[in-house]
């Protein structure tokens, strides 16, 4: 979610639906401290088994589903480019192209952090 939620109030060029459908305005903000507590428990049980996290949340705040062309994650309804017996699947609020590269681009930064301690 953006800090601007507002920015929810408008479809994505090409799209006709908002990004998170008929979800409340005042709701995304709960969406938000839920993604952020997932994160942080995620975070602390890598710590806690000593594994190395990759933190996602932080890098992805300017490309939210809201952030129209910018958006990394697609809304809910927007179809991404998987289809299922010939139907397009929606995003469901998960990664685009363009999140998926930002989120690549994580993932191999600490794999070369780790690999050269």
């Amino acid at each position: 979610m953006p800090q601007n939620t507002t920015k929810c109030q408008a479809a994505a060029p090409g799209q006709t639906e908002l990004p998170f459908a008929d979800i409340p305005k005042d709701a995304l903000p709960v969406l938000d401290q839920a993604q952020k507590r997932l994160d942080d428990a995620m975070k602390k049980a890598a710590a806690e088994s000593g594994a190395d996290f990759v933190d996602l949340y932080a890098r992805t705040g300017s490309n939210t589903a809201c952030d129209g062309a910018n958006r990394g994650i697609g809304g809910l309804l927007e179809n991404s480019q998987l289809d299922l017996f010939g139907k397009p699947i929606p995003y469901y609020a998960h990664p685009n192209v363009k999140g998926r590269d930002i989120q690549a681009e994580r993932v191999a930064a600490k794999i070369e952090e780790v690999l050269n301690r």
